[in-house]
């Protein structure tokens, strides 16, 4: 009695003592505290090991008595029912309880092992007992409401209404005094079951609206509404049992979390038992419908099965043959004929589904009736038809779906459907039919779109091979399965296989509306393969052979963009140049249009392609896919020409996410107005205008989002030099902060503490910046072994500029001689690093930048001089010959 329990846990921790619970200083204290810390937190088997040492340790302990009873609890939580009472009712176990005033305690439990052992008798005579011989105990309450229980469990309903209606008992003194008690509301709602099993559904109603659902738990508050109904429903109250049936389904969905569990199905079977008698089958049906689900108990989906099917015949919304089957299969379940009559009316379902696919209730009645004959006629010759529709069941409800999972899963189904039908109609004996066609090209299908491209070819090369004899099988699936072998071939990059099917498709099947998909599927494919001239071939072929398809206009231009492929720019401008001129209005027309302006660009004309895109928006100002692209391109044409350029390239960008805010490009067209704002010096607006909104918009890729924040940094930095203060450098840091955690994965964070030290390099806080640098150069991502993309790059920065940042603090005025040379040796190590770089692939700018850094220092502090000087200078000269000329500078100087 797991409710009644709960309610204890507060009587429990009063019987272990402050003392206990406490600070412990004997032994004995500690280890009884110990045990009452397991017991408490729940650990019964740690529990019942430490009470039963300390028992033997400590026998005489004034604890002693309360460890028997916690011990006895700890043995009924694991299961240990005689034990638990073997040990209450011990005689000195007894007399010690007596002694501490347990007696109650040790009386309750023994009660509560009886009842989970199945002595409901002897249990509720315990509980019973409890309150007249302890009428001051705190266990009363619980006692009687468990007794009354243990009664209702023997069917002694009279001694429930006893106990529970004694108007002087401890149940009706706390239902006065605590109306929302927990165990009262448990005692009301028994009270109201006893009611309602003598249907004294009046007494039984008063009860149960007298319960404040307020105290109650959701378990509670559903069993109070569930009773109501019913007692609502044995007054011949409808509208009260209908309005009780609507809060218990709500109660029933809020209580699970929206989950389907035998409290929600029951309430649905409850709801819909009343809907039909008042008189609304469309509405009882629905409500049945959605106990077909897994999750509701099978007894309730069979009867809602039933039931859904019954209330179709009541509207007369079925055809007659669904009317005429559902009527036989109830009066003669056991018949002959019943076999093929429900696998029919499966198949009528599942063809009214197809025909009205809004309808999924004909989906759910089709499976229902198919499992219910696959699991009944186990020797049915019909089983292989049976899995063959039950298989198009689960085909259609995983079309349906969008869930990937889902999806899957039905797929595989379907599948194993199918290649039971096949197994059934292969069998020996058993003729060549249409049906195993069928089977086998499903089969393949279902491996198909589970990406099992090798078995899907298999399966559709026997729907070919192994159906000579059966001219309908050729005229029906001959095509489809040469088009879907050509489509797995495609998938398995077999060029050879490619050609082989698509030319059996035009020597079989030249008039098929497939020959023409597959002919352009084909050419795209060898495009995807990288085989332009072999995609463009195929192309070709299909113009000169299908001169009146409709799908010519897509072929030509598939056959203009492999020149693309090629890079062959001019020849990719004139076919689509001519296909402009071929084809009218067309829905591919902006798409080519796009194509030759984009490869008008590529030849180096961006004079006509600037006119061309300017004229693409003009002529489509709505297009959602090509005309972002179009303003993309000409903001890019006027960033590259920067100068008094940026500010319409900067309008343009706008066009592309203020225009066609649901474009992949929204997001990055505002980072690009933020950059062509900065480049006209507007730092203020870039950050007021796109770059905030950016790093706020919580739908914005987090990359992208990572990017607007070094360039808010960017900006600040910008804005500084104009300040007296260090305002915007202080801020760039705040940003920067927000990225630090992403240096354990990638290079964000990494990047973030090195740009912070460049800020703080700014702001003199020459301290703040080494360390920047440190824990820059210290992430996960920077320490590994193999570095990703760009970390090398960022490693140097980050050393040089901690070199940077030492130089910079050994010019302190003040320092001692010994510590400025620390400091500068130091700077010149972290040079050294970057410069004679061991890594496969060093950063050659950041070398430059070492090396250069490294001359001056060991020029200034006289580390390197005459010979040696003159052998470094060469050195760079050699590593670096564009740097020469001023390298020779420097070398002059130095001597002079």
């Amino acid at each position: 009695m797991a409710l009644f329990q709960r309610s204890l846990l507060i009587w429990c921790v009063l019987l272990l003592g402050a003392a206990q619970l406490g600070a412990a200083n004997s032994r004995e204290d500690r280890a009884y505290a110990a045990a009452c810390a397991a017991f408490q937190d729940t650990f019964y088997d740690r529990a019942e090991a430490a009470l039963t040492q300390f028992l033997q340790d400590y026998r005489k302990s004034p604890s002693a008595p309360q460890a028997v009873l916690l011990l006895a609890q700890a043995q009924y939580h694991l299961g240990k029912y005689p034990e638990t009472i073997a040990r209450l009712t011990d005689t000195n176990n007894l007399a010690q309880a007596e002694a501490s005033g347990l007696v109650d305690g040790y009386l309750y439990w023994t009660a509560e092992a009886r009842y989970a052992s199945g002595d409901l008798a002897g249990a509720a005579d315990l509980f019973v007992s409890l309150p007249d011989r302890f009428p001051k105990s705190a266990l009363g309450l619980n006692a009687v409401v468990a007794g009354a229980t243990a009664f209702g469990k023997l069917g002694t309903w009279s001694r429930v209404d006893a106990l529970l209606d004694n108007t002087n008992g401890v149940f009706q003194r706390t239902a006065r005094l605590e109306p929302t008690n927990a165990v009262v509301a448990a005692g009301w709602l028994l009270q109201g079951q006893s009611k309602l099993v003598q249907r004294d559904f009046e007494a039984a109603a008063n009860l149960l609206n007298r319960i404040n659902p307020a105290g109650l738990t959701p378990e509670q508050d559903w069993q109070r509404a569930y009773r109501l109904c019913r007692a609502h429903l044995g007054r011949n109250d409808l509208t009260g049992a209908l309005a009780a049936a609507t809060n218990l389904l709500q109660i029933a969905a809020q209580a699970q979390g929206g989950g389907w569990t035998t409290n929600q199905a029951n309430s649905v079977a409850l709801y819909a038992e009343l809907l039909e008698r008042a008189g609304r089958p469309a509405d009882a049906a629905a409500a049945w419908r959605l106990d077909l689900t897994n999750s509701a108990p099978l007894d309730l989906q069979q009867q809602a099965v039933l039931k859904t099917a019954d209330l179709a015949l009541v509207q007369t919304n079925l055809t007659e043959a669904e009317a005429d089957l559902e009527t036989y299969l109830k009066q003669f379940p056991a018949s002959g004929p019943a076999e093929l009559a429900l696998l029919t009316l499966g198949e009528l379902h599942l063809k009214d589904f197809t025909a009205q696919p809004a309808a999924t209730n004909h989906l759910a009645l089709a499976q229902a009736k198919l499992e219910q004959f696959l699991a009944v006629y186990t020797n049915s010759p019909l089983r292989g038809k049976a899995y063959l529709d039950h298989g198009w069941g689960n085909w259609v409800a995983a079309e349906r779906t969008a869930d990937a999972g889902e999806f899957k899963d039905k797929t595989a189904a379907s599948l194993a459907d199918f290649q039971a039908a096949a197994q059934l109609f292969a069998a020996p004996g058993v003729p060549v039919s249409a049906d195993l066609a069928v089977a086998r090209f499903k089969m393949g299908d279902a491996q198909f779109a589970l990406n099992d491209f090798q078995g899907a070819q298999t399966n559709y090369q026997a729907v070919l091979a192994g159906f000579a004899g059966l001219t309908n099988v050729a005229a029906s699936l001959g095509d489809r399965a040469l088009y879907q072998i050509l489509r797995a071939r495609l998938a398995l990059t077999n060029t050879a296989g490619v050609d082989e099917a698509m030319g059996q498709l035009l020597g079989k099947f030249l008039t098929s509306t497939l020959t023409d998909s597959g002919l352009l599927l084909a050419g795209q494919g060898f495009s995807s393969f990288g085989l332009p001239g072999k995609a463009r071939e195929m192309f070709e072929r299909f113009v000169a052979e299908r001169t009146n398809s409709p799908l010519l206009p897509q072929v030509a231009f598939a056959a203009a963009r492999t020149f693309e492929q090629e890079q062959n720019w001019p020849a990719a401008v004139a076919r689509y140049e001519t296909w402009l001129q071929t084809y009218g209005p067309n829905e591919s027309r902006p798409a080519v249009e796009y194509a030759r302006n984009w490869a008008v660009a590529q030849t180096g004309d961006e004079g006509r392609a600037f006119e061309l895109f300017t004229n693409f928006f003009t002529r489509y100002p709505t297009n959602a896919q090509f005309t972002p692209l179009a303003y993309w391109w000409l903001g890019d044409h006027y960033f590259r020409l920067g100068v008094t350029n940026f500010l319409t390239a900067e309008l343009y960008y706008q066009l592309v996410s203020q225009n066609f805010p649901a474009h992949e490009l929204a997001d990055r067209a505002q980072l690009m107005a933020a950059r062509a704002a900065m480049g006209r010096s507007d730092h203020a607006g870039a950050i007021r205008s796109y770059l905030t909104p950016l790093i706020k918009d919580t739908n914005c890729p987090g990359d992208l989002q990572d990017q607007a924040r070094f360039a808010y940094c960017e900006a600040r930095r910008a804005m500084s030099a104009s300040e007296t203060n260090n305002f915007s450098l202080q801020d760039a840091t705040n940003m920067l902060a927000q990225m630090y955690p992403e240096a354990v994965t990638n290079l964000v964070g990494a990047l973030a503490w090195c740009e912070t030290g460049d800020c703080n390099l700014q702001m003199s806080a020459y301290d703040a910046a080494t360390n920047a640098y440190a824990q820059a150069l210290s992430s996960p991502v920077l320490t590994a072994t193999n570095l990703p993309p760009g970390g090398q790059v960022l490693r140097s920065r980050a050393q040089v500029g901690w070199g940077i940042a030492l130089e910079k603090k050994a010019e302190a005025e003040g320092l001692p001689d010994d510590a400025r040379k620390a400091l500068l040796d130091q700077a010149l190590a972290n040079y050294q690093t970057v410069f004679y770089s061991d890594a496969e692939t060093p950063d050659e700018f950041w070398r430059k930048e070492a090396g250069l850094k490294m001359l001056a220092l060991a020029s200034k502090t006289g580390r390197l001089k005459g010979p040696e000087l003159d052998r470094f200078i060469s050195h760079l000269e050699r590593e670096f010959p564009p740097l020469k000329a001023s390298l020779e500078l420097k070398r002059a100087a130095l001597k002079d």
